[in-house]
């Protein structure tokens, strides 16, 4: 397409009005590597613009609305980055957002028991402590001291993901006979964290999660329906199954056991169809 040379140049002012943003906005566009003004004043310091770059900032605010930073936005409009990663991870950011959405809407819509779905698990590193309880009570006390032993040990939290659990023994079905349970506590942490034998690295995977609330006697029911959705699905487990805590007592002092809010995820390998 070929342009008028002597196209309409329009007065930071004029963008301003035009896209609904401030002259610091615009400057800020500049200072990211994302806008270029058509033509800058050489002695008097004026911008100006056209209308390609009033459509670059609706671009702009368009790829804002979908949640991109600032620096995601330029490397993406200009396509610095490899496309194939940036579509990985924003489908791992979307991942995330759409468990935590199921997670609040369940704990604030108690005409739901719970929720199965699909969810794909980031890779992740984790501080790995082996736990044994008579209680569920017992193991959350015990997972909290395990958490504080980290935090004190020096090991930077990765607080975009929930601790979980795992069984001792690798594809093993949860029981839950009301006697002694062991698991390992994972807690996740950044990788570049001090090296150390209790970390412990898991890979992105897809996986069959339930989703509840409640006191901790809801949780035998969750797995036991998960089992059952699992055989129903033909599924075949590619790694232990995880108990994840997105809310427990320690998570906040307000929180009633009532709210407690708890996943159930089995990792699988590739769906049958």
């Amino acid at each position: 397409m070929i342009f008028p040379d002597n196209r309409k140049l329009f007065t930071i002012k004029e963008m301003t009005q035009a896209c609904g943003v401030s002259r610091t906005t615009l400057i800020r566009m500049e200072e990211d590597g994302f806008l270029k003004p058509y033509r800058v004043d050489p002695d008097s310091g004026y911008r100006y613009y056209d209308l390609q770059n009033v459509t670059a900032v609706g671009q702009y605010q368009r790829l804002q609305e979908a949640g991109l930073s600032r620096k995601e936005i330029a490397d993406l409009y200009y396509e610095r980055v490899d496309s194939r990663k940036f579509l990985e991870a924003q489908r791992q950011k979307l991942s995330r957002l759409q468990r935590f959405l199921d997670e609040y809407e369940l704990r604030h819509d108690h005409s739901k028991a719970f929720s199965v779905s699909y969810v794909t698990l980031p890779a992740v590193t984790c501080y790995c402590v082996e736990i044994t309880a008579f209680t569920a009570e017992e193991m959350a006390t015990l997972s909290f001291l395990a958490h504080e032993r980290c935090v004190t040990d020096g090991y930077r939290m990765l607080g975009s993901e929930p601790l979980f659990g795992i069984p001792p023994k690798q594809f093993s079905r949860m029981e839950y006979d009301g006697t002694k349970h062991s698991s390992s506590l994972c807690i996740p942490v950044v990788p570049d964290s001090k090296p150390s034998p209790q970390l412990q690295s898991f890979s992105a995977t897809e996986a069959l999660s339930i989703l509840g609330f409640g006191h901790y006697s809801v949780v035998p029911d969750l797995w036991a329906r998960l089992w059952a959705e699992f055989d129903s699905r033909g599924l075949d487990a590619s790694g232990p199954p995880r108990f994840i805590v997105h809310v427990a007592p320690y998570t906040g002092a307000h929180y009633k056991p009532e709210d407690f809010c708890y996943e159930c995820v089995v990792p699988i390998k590739e769906r049958k169809m």
